[in-house]
């Protein structure tokens, strides 16, 4: 009678749910890296400093596409093969992405509710901000002037920096600069992103006319204008927007973080069942040899000589001697 076969210890729900998963995962990072990629040649773009990388989303989505392409490929190919080793390595990688999203978001809440602490450990992207200021219009980069323009229409703001009145930070810049010397035809002024418009108003691109008033000093103050405009700083504004939506910031950060402790999970069982189902191949009694097992080319030796001879010889008989 044939032996009834083992069921196996590896779901397969488990292990095409993580395939697919990650399958989609893995296009969808390929599509970013690709038009990421296209976009960085067509420009011509050189990434000279963390600055012109983060403030440039052509490059963000090739370096996240590329991640995600990265991680999900030892999700596809451990799920597929089943091989621990690429799953456990996989789960390295989304733990590791994990732990960094939540750093990340811990290090937004220290960064706006706890001001000594930002002090303590140097962290003030204020610089990196104004530098951007400096270069808006200046450096031939389309994509960095209609991020900041997205960044102030956004948040409502004006101006990169921390502080009430942000919008005097493109004094910095040298189209905008409001001193004496300068000749530029948008002096005082602030981009047209800054100006508050009313639903059905057509956008006028000079509302940021003088709203900048320069001081016999050399500093400048509001003009008379600056009721026109948004006044405050992005990174203020940022602050007072998370300040008063800390329940959607929430929501989405879980709607991030909860299909990644999903795939996690469903990883690391992928791999237990794997384990598993190799422990049971392992077990003696489950391990063929060529003196032992269940196939047609193998023949269950007894321990007595005397039977092993007489079953070599196709003879029952279990004193029968090969010599005699």
């Amino acid at each position: 009678m044939a032996r009834r076969r083992e069921k196996s210890e590896i779901n397969p729900i488990v292990k095409y749910l993580l395939f697919s998963l990650n399958f989609v995962f893995w296009i969808f990072g390929l599509a970013f890296a690709i038009l990421g990629t296209y976009i960085l040649i067509l420009k011509h773009k050189v990434v000279k400093d963390a600055f012109d990388f983060f403030l440039d989303p052509s490059t963000i989505m090739c370096t996240a596409g590329a991640v995600i392409v990265f991680v999900a490929f030892f999700g596809c190919m451990g799920a597929l093969r089943e091989n621990t080793c690429f799953l456990q390595f996989f789960n390295y990688l989304v733990t590791f992405m994990f732990v960094g999203e939540i750093v990340f978001v811990i290090f937004v809440f220290v960064f706006y509710f706890v001001p000594d602490a930002r002090e303590q450990l140097g962290l003030f992207p204020e610089k990196s901000m104004h530098e951007a200021i400096i270069k808006y219009g200046v450096v031939d980069d389309d994509d960095m002037v209609n991020f900041i323009d997205n960044i102030q229409q956004t948040l409502k703001c004006c101006g990169l920096g921390d502080k009430e009145d942000g919008f005097l930070d493109w004094n910095d810049n040298m189209y905008y600069n409001c001193t004496t010397t300068s000749k530029s035809p948008e002096k005082c002024s602030v981009p047209a992103s800054c100006c508050k418009i009313k639903e059905g108003d057509i956008r006028n691109i000079l509302c940021g006319k003088n709203v900048m008033d320069p001081k016999p000093d050399g500093s400048v103050a509001p003009g008379a204008n600056v009721d026109k405009i948004y006044t405050v700083g992005c990174l203020k504004s940022l602050g007072n927007w998370i300040n008063s939506n800390a329940l959607v910031a929430g929501g989405v950060l879980l709607g991030v973080l909860i299909p990644q402790m999903f795939i996690m999970c469903v990883s690391r069982t992928l791999r237990y069942q794997i384990k598993a189902q190799k422990a049971k191949w392992d077990r003696p009694e489950n391990r063929p040899n060529k003196f032992q097992g269940d196939g047609p080319y193998y023949i269950n030796v007894p321990k007595d000589r005397n039977q092993r001879v007489g079953r070599y010889h196709g003879v029952n008989n279990p004193t029968f001697d090969h010599h005699s």
